[in-house]
């Protein structure tokens, strides 16, 4: 073999801490920030949903107590965890950095299927747009597991049985804590919808019209 020509360029070496940016992974990341963040204002705003009339199951929801965790908008969160995501993703998902993102892609999902069940459960209403944000969450899992890096040696924390583990424990931990937060002060019975409603109505200015005989 002949010896490289001096000053001649390398080929730069790709190893798995050197992985460049996912695009796949930012795009649905961008999009649900962008969801949550529009989420987020309306909430904030006291406006109404596009493609939402007024009544319908998007108020609702938002009208609800489940509409603030912790004392933000829930959207919020959304939103800070897609931003996460997508700066991993635009930083390049070397295996530690793709398991952040693999945590928050499972926390997402498990936090958005116990709202989905909440709002057609207790609140019996339907929020297409939440049920879009929830959407891009699965997607983004999945895509996230299709472009799983490759597990190198026995204790690789990307191995599919570690990754298993690691995902139900972040979804029950998700589920428990978002239940402890949302149970502490919670009305009992059909409150939780009454609750909704009386909000829903106050914040869109209708007027009760009765007698009493």
């Amino acid at each position: 073999m002949q010896p490289a020509e001096e000053g001649a360029v390398q080929p730069k070496r790709v190893t798995p801490e050197t992985r460049g940016r996912d695009w796949p992974v930012a795009a649905l990341a961008a999009a649900g920030l962008a969801i949550s963040t529009y989420l987020t204002a309306t909430k904030l705003a006291g406006g109404t949903l596009l493609f939402c009339e007024t009544g319908t199951g998007c108020d609702i929801v938002q009208a609800s107590r489940y509409a603030v965790f912790l004392g933000a908008p829930t959207a919020a969160w959304g939103a800070t965890l897609y931003a996460a995501v997508l700066v991993l993703a635009l930083t390049g998902l070397a295996p530690r950095r793709w398991l952040g993102a693999f945590v928050l892609a499972v926390a997402a999902v498990a936090f958005s299927a116990y709202m989905t069940w909440l709002s057609l459960f207790e609140l019996r209403a339907v929020c297409p747009w939440c049920l879009v944000d929830a959407g891009i969450a699965v997607a983004l899992l999945v895509v996230l597991l299709v472009r799983r890096p490759a597990a190198r040696g026995r204790r690789a924390a990307t191995r599919p049985a570690r990754l298993v583990g690691i995902g139900l424990l972040t979804a029950l931990v998700t589920v428990v804590f978002a239940a402890g937060v949302f149970t502490a002060g919670a009305p009992s019975g059909d409150a939780g919808y009454q609750e909704a409603l009386a909000r829903h109505l106050k914040a869109s200015g209708a007027i009760f019209y009765g007698a009493f005989w």
